[in-house]
């Protein structure tokens, strides 16, 4: 079974990972990060809501043997140093978060957690 990790460019705001909200996140790293990202169903819902206000979507697939070792940033540091905003479509809750604590050339010098 695939997952998928979506990526929007809002004009004039910015670029950001959105993420689906995890109402029971377990602990376990690869479990959340699983939870986290999106169906095909859900895909099929939310990329319309999206482009129809005019973003630009990038979807990356992902599969459960290569969610070992990741997290989303938001899960590992709750908004400090993030621009996250909430959003909703249809019954979905999404959390949209972008990093604005760590200049682009620093963090692409930087390990995964970019700190």
């Amino acid at each position: 079974m695939r997952r998928y990790n979506i990526y929007a460019t809002v004009p004039s705001v910015g670029k950001y990972e959105l993420i689906k909200e995890n109402l029971c996140p377990c602990g376990i790293q690869e479990e959340d990060y699983w939870n986290e990202c999106f169906t095909w169903e859900e895909l099929k819902t939310i990329i319309p809501s999206l482009r129809a206000n005019g973003w630009k979507v990038r979807v990356e697939p992902i599969s459960e043997e290569d969610c070992i070792g990741k997290m989303h940033i938001f899960s590992f540091t709750y908004g400090v140093n993030h621009d996250f905003k909430l959003l909703r479509i249809e019954a979905l809750r999404i959390i949209m978060v972008r990093d604005y604590g760590v200049q682009k050339s620093q963090k692409q010098r930087l390990g995964p957690f970019r700190y």
